[in-house]
């Protein structure tokens, strides 16, 4: 047996062998094109030495970050319980080593016993399930392996993914006072009207986005405490709308939300959150909502809010609630993220200015 990297020339054979193996969730053509180009995405297949193809092994990995999702794994059954599954599953580890991954997941149907004996034996545990996960309606475990040092997957960590596209701040703020308050809803109806109460109405396009003012006075009136910590206290993204109507109604905007966010007692400072800041305001008990551009983590260059979750001398964790369907993310993706310290460094300033702004959340202390 040998693994290599597959290749154009794979194609019908790959394809072959999804349609063997499996009866629903099949990849099409089309996407085993797209991942045979994508420099992130490791694509391995095992063939003999007459050149018969025989099993594929497929790791995607999330740009910007040290995380990585075993997406498929494919044994033909005439070579089934020959270890082609788990000499593929470990040519993919070494294969993300290089790129300093720290966590392989993935997703496993809960009835496939075996693969699920293959993965607990080479050291995946679990760490959640998903309900109606597959085409068929079939649920799936949730497993995870830790290749080097890093923060373990919090057991029961909240996340909701944004359902529209201008709605990531009150996604986020969700998670944070659902961690903070189990009691607090992971609704499309309160996604909504966060949405309502925070947004800036415009934003760079299109519909608008939440400002960091909006958000924690929105946190602020559910009877959490909030603090803002902005580079400065003026309207954020204003130079780059070009419209004098667009931009006196977002400056009327912001005045309103300065003015509630003192009668709500929300404190705002013109300052900077820098990682030396991060241990002890985690600490303290409060839930950290970061402005990033997405430049990093998918080449847009949009203003986005993220939740992070947690920090060590290597890495910050974040969740991040915009799942891009077209690159075959799934909440794995972008649960519980490894993002480097100087990537979240660079991350967190938006903009030609270096903007940066968080949003503090956390109970009430009597």
């Amino acid at each position: 047996m040998q693994i290599r990297p597959a290749v154009r020339a794979d194609l019908n054979a790959l394809i072959a062998l999804e349609e063997t193996c499996f009866d629903t969730d099949r990849l099409s053509p089309r996407s085993f094109r797209r991942f045979l180009k994508q420099p992130l995405d490791l694509l391995l297949v095992a063939e003999t030495d007459t050149g018969e193809l025989f099993g594929y092994g497929l790791l995607l990995q999330r740009r910007g970050t040290h995380l990585a999702r075993l997406y498929s794994l494919a044994v033909s059954p005439r070579a089934r319980g020959q270890g082609v599954g788990r000499a593929l599953l470990r040519a993919l580890e070494d294969a993300s080593r290089p790129f300093d991954c720290r966590f392989i997941r993935l997703e496993v149907r809960t009835g496939n016993e075996g693969a699920i004996a293959l993965y607990r034996a080479e050291g995946y545990r679990p760490i959640g399930q998903r309900t109606g996960y597959y085409e068929d309606g079939g649920d799936a475990l949730l497993m995870e392996k830790r290749l080097r040092t890093a923060r373990p997957h919090p057991r029961n960590l909240p996340y909701y993914p944004q359902s529209t596209p201008f709605t990531c701040g009150p996604a986020a703020l969700m998670m944070v006072l659902h961690a903070q308050d189990r009691q607090r809803p992971l609704s499309r109806e309160e996604e909504v009207q966060l949405w309502r109460e925070a947004t800036t109405v415009y934003m760079t396009t299109g519909l608008g986005g939440t400002s960091p003012f909006g958000l924690a006075l929105a946190a602020a009136r559910r009877g959490f405490e909030a603090r803002v910590w902005a580079s400065h206290l003026d309207v954020p993204f204003l130079d780059s709308v070009r419209s004098d109507h667009k931009r006196d109604l977002m400056t009327l905007v912001h005045r309103q939300f300065i003015d509630e966010c003192g009668q709500h007692g929300v404190s705002l400072e013109a300052r900077d959150l820098y990682r030396t800041d991060i241990p002890d305001l985690l600490a303290e008990g409060w839930g950290i909502l970061l402005l990033i551009s997405t430049w990093r983590l998918n080449r847009n260059k949009a203003p986005h809010w993220v939740w992070l979750v947690d920090l060590d001398d290597h890495h910050a964790y974040l969740n991040d609630p915009d799942i891009d369907d077209d690159t075959q993310q799934s909440e794995l993706d972008n649960q519980f993220m490894p993002v480097s310290l100087d990537e979240l460094d660079a991350m967190t300033r938006y903009g030609k200015h270096r903007y940066r702004a968080a949003v503090l959340v956390r109970k009430r202390v009597a």
